[in-house]
Parts: structure tokens; C-alpha cells; sequence
């Protein structure tokens, strides 16, 4: 190794306790201060065995170093362009919705969320849909703290919760939180 890597202190990076591993992976650094607000990329399969969700990354941000372990909290989830891409077709519909949302804790989240529809659907069906999601979003955001509302997003209930209300409206091949920020 380089000298200059020898010098460092190496620090432990400890995922969320939402999340089934402790140690994500370890970084080198001079001081403690060089390690906070440095980011880290993994597959959400690689953090929580029981997800199913292999084409999502979750974004993971060092907030608090205690000795030569650096803990982080949720920055980020995204899907993979490819999945977003497979799942339009020729005479389908693109649905996007982009929003912030307030948690129970007082941080706001952008929630991206992209579908695609069976068939072309109207703008009426479309912006009824949109209503339906914005509104079961908001309910579980409002009561959830921002980690509650995140392992709900990764354990995919808000999905399946919004999934169910959007059917009644309008049939949906895949509807899908894109993408989500922490603000």
C-alpha cells in the first residue's frame, strides 16, 4: 500500500439499524472530520436480505464518528435507469409524479414515482391516479418518522398500499417509487 494510505485512520462505516448488515465498508482518513458527509453507494440487496428489490441503490451518508466507527443515516434510494427503461412500452403511458413530503420527524423527502400503464390512458385517469398517490404518500410520510418511512419504502407497503388504490382508477403494468432525496 502507499505510504500515504499507511498513515491514515481507518474507518468503519456501520449502515442504518434498519438495515440487516453492521458494517457497509471502511474508508481511510487523516481526522475524524474528513470522514463526515462522505457518501457510500450499495444495493439495497446487499444491505436487507429479505428485499427483493435488486435493481435499487441506496445512498448512505456519514453523519457521526465515535472512535474509528462512522455512522450513517439515509441520503438517498434510486432505481436503475435499465429498470426504468424495461418497463415502458409502445402504446403504454409514462406516469411520473415528483413531490416533497414532510415526516413525523420534520425532515422533507422528494418521492419520485414512475408507472406504466396497460393500455394509453386519459388525463383524467392519469391525474385521479395522481391524487390517490400523493394522498398515500403523504398519510404514511405525516406519521412515520423519516427511517419508519424509508424501511416502509424499501419493505415496499407504500407501494403496495398505493398500487392497490391506483388499480381501482386505472390498470397499471408497474407502478414504482423511482427515486427518493432526502432534503
Amino acid at each position: 500500500m502507499a505510504k500515504a494510505v499507511l498513515q491514515k485512520n481507518w474507518y468503519e462505516i456501520q449502515a442504518p439499524d434498519i438495515f440487516d448488515v453492521d458494517i457497509v465498508t471502511e474508508t481511510p482518513a487523516e481526522k475524524e472530520s474528513q470522514v463526515i458527509g462522505r457518501t457510500i453507494k450499495e444495493g439495497l440487496n446487499d444491505l436487507l436480505e429479505s428485499s427483493d428489490k435488486y435493481y435499487a441503490d441506496v445512498t448512505l451518508r456519514v453523519t457521526d464518528v465515535e472512535g474509528n466507527k462512522a455512522f450513517t443515516e439515509i441520503d438517498s434510494m434510486e432505481c436503475s435507469s435499465q429498470f426504468v427503461s424495461r418497463m415502458i412500452r409502445s402504446d403504454t403511458d409514462r406516469f411520473d409524479m415528483v413531490r416533497d413530503f414532510e415526516t413525523k420527524d420534520g425532515k422533507t423527502v422528494r418521492v419520485k414515482v414512475v408507472g406504466a400503464t396497460l393500455r394509453k390512458a386519459s388525463n383524467k385517469a392519469m391525474k385521479a391516479v395522481r391524487r390517490e398517490i400523493e394522498e398515500v404518500v403523504e398519510e404514511n410520510a405525516s406519521q412515520q418518522t423519516y427511517e419508519e418511512f424509508m424501511e416502509n419504502i424499501f419493505m415496499d407497503n407504500v407501494q403496495k398500499e398505493f398500487r392497490e388504490r391506483a388499480e381501482k382508477i386505472y390498470p397499471f403494468r408497474e407502478l414504482e417509487i423511482r427515486k427518493t432525496e432526502l432534503r
